[in-house]
C-alpha cells in the first residue's frame, strides 16, 4: 500500500482524535467555562452553574443524535471522499465559532451544529479505512478511527484539561479545529480508492425491528450510564477520592482515556469474530466501574479504577457496535456505520441531563447510583437481544 494511503488513514484517525478532544475536553473544563459564561450563578449556586454548563455536553450529544439521520441523507449522493470532506469542513467551522461564543446559549447552539457530522465522519471514515486496507473487516476500520478518539482521552484530554488551569478554555477548544483540518487537507490531496466511493452492494435482508429496538436501547442506555458519570467526573471525583487529593479531574480523565483505549483495542480485536461478547463485556465493565464509585471517600485507587472501567465501557461499544449495526442494517450501510457514534451520543445527551438532575437535586453521591441502574437496564436489554438472535438462528 502506498505512503499516501497510510497518510490518509492517519489523517482520518487524527480526525477521530480531534472529535475525542473537542467532545470530552468540555467535561473536564466545566468549572472554567461556568466561571466565564455564568459568573453570577457560580457565586450563588456552584452546583447549579456546573449543571447548566453541562449543557455543552448535552448540546453536542443532541447534535450527534440529530446528525445520525440528517447527515447521511444530505450527503447520500456524494462519494465517501466528498462526504468526508463535508464532515471535516463542518467540524472546523463550528468548532472555531464555539470557541468565540459570547454567551452560554450561543455556545450551546454552536456545539449542537459542530456535532451534526460527528457520527457520519466516524462511520464513513471506518468504512473508507476498511476499503483502503482492501478488507471488509469493519470492526478493524472502526477500531482505527475510534482509536484516534480513544487516544484523545488518554493523551489530549488530560493534558488540555490540566492546561485549562492556566490557559483560557476558548484557546484550548479552538485549537481542536487544527485536528479537523488534518483530514480535510489529506482528503483534498489524497484520492480515496474506487472501492471506497460507494457503499456495500444493496442487500435484500429484512430489517428486524425487535432486534434493532433492543440493540438501540442497550447501546443508548449503556452510554447514558457511562456519561452520567463522565459528564460530572469533576464533582464525582471529589466525592469519592476522600483525602487522596492527588486524584484531580485531569487524573480522572487520564484514567478514563486509558480505559477507553483498552476497551477500543479489545473490542476491535474481537468485533469481527465475536461482536456480541465484546459489546456485552463492555457493559459489564461499566457496571463494575459504577459500583466502585458508590462509596463516599473510598480513596484515590477506587476512584481511578472506577473511572477507568467507565472508559472501557464507552471505548468498547464502538467497534463491536459497528459490526452489529452493519449486520442488522446491511441494506443501509452508511446509516449503520454512523450508528455507534450516534447512539452513543444520544446516550451522552440523556446521561448528561440525567446526571445534571441528580447533581442539582441530590448532590454528586447519587450520580454513580443512577448510572449503575442505567447500566443494569442496558445489560438486560442486550441479553434480550442475544436471546432473540439465538431463537431465530437456523
Amino acid at each position: 500500500m502506498s505512503v499516501s494511503r497510510w497518510i490518509l488513514i492517519a489523517a482520518l484517525a487524527c480526525g477521530g482524535f480531534g472529535i475525542g478532544v473537542s467532545e470530552f475536553l468540555v467535561m473536564g473544563l466545566l468549572p472554567q467555562i461556568a466561571e466565564d459564561l455564568l459568573p453570577e450563578l457560580v457565586r450563588s449556586h456552584r452546583d447549579a452553574a456546573l449543571a447548566a454548563t453541562g449543557g455543552m455536553a448535552s448540546a453536542y450529544a443532541a447534535g450527534v443524535a440529530v446528525g445520525i439521520f440528517t447527515t447521511p441523507l444530505l450527503v447520500r449522493r456524494l462519494s465517501e471522499r466528498h462526504a468526508l470532506l463535508v464532515c471535516a469542513g463542518s467540524m472546523v467551522l463550528w468548532t472555531v465559532l464555539t470557541a468565540l461564543a459570547p454567551t452560554l446559549p450561543i455556545a450551546l447552539a454552536l456545539r449542537f451544529l459542530s456535532a451534526l457530522t460527528h457520527a457520519s465522519f466516524i462511520g464513513l471514515g471506518a468504512m473508507a479505512i476498511a476499503h483502503v486496507l482492501g478488507s471488509r473487516s469493519y470492526g478493524r476500520g472502526s477500531a482505527i478511527v475510534h482509536g484516534g478518539l480513544a487516544l484523545a482521552n488518554l493523551a489530549g484530554v488530560p493534558a488540555l484539561t490540566a492546561l485549562g488551569a492556566v490557559v483560557d478554555w476558548r484557546v484550548i477548544l479552538g485549537s481542536c479545529a487544527l485536528l479537523f483540518a488534518a483530514p480535510l487537507l489529506a482528503l483534498v490531496l489524497v484520492d480515496v480508492p474506487d472501492a471506497a466511493h460507494g457503499t456495500s452492494a444493496p442487500s435484500t435482508a429484512r430489517v428486524r425491528t425487535k432486534n434493532l429496538v433492543l440493540l438501540f436501547g442497550s447501546a443508548i442506555v449503556g452510554a447514558a450510564g457511562g456519561f452520567t458519570i463522565l459528564t460530572y467526573v469533576a464533582p464525582v471525583t471529589l466525592w469519592t477520592r476522600g483525602d487522596d487529593t492527588w486524584v484531580t479531574a485531569a487524573i480522572a480523565m487520564l484514567a478514563f482515556g486509558i480505559g477507553m483505549n483498552l476497551g477500543n483495542l479489545v473490542s476491535g480485536m474481537l468485533a469481527d469474530r465475536a461482536a456480541g461478547l465484546a459489546f456485552g463485556g463492555a457493559i459489564c465493565a461499566g457496571v463494575f466501574g459504577a459500583a466502585l464509585l458508590l462509596i463516599p471517600g473510598a480513596g484515590g485507587v477506587m476512584t481511578v479504577a472506577g473511572v477507568l472501567l467507565i472508559g472501557v465501557l464507552l471505548g468498547g461499544q464502538g467497534p463491536a457496535g459497528q459490526v452489529l449495526y452493519l449486520r442488522e442494517l446491511s441494506r443501509f450501510p452508511r446509516l449503520a456505520a454512523s450508528l455507534p457514534s450516534g447512539t452513543g451520543n444520544l446516550g451522552s445527551f440523556a446521561g448528561a441531563l440525567f446526571g445534571a438532575g441528580l447533581l442539582a437535586g441530590f448532590g454528586p453521591g447519587v450520580i454513580p447510583i443512577g448510572a449503575g441502574a442505567l447500566l443494569i437496564i442496558a445489560l438486560v436489554a442486550f441479553f434480550g437481544y442475544t436471546r432473540l438472535l439465538r431463537s431465530r438462528a437456523p
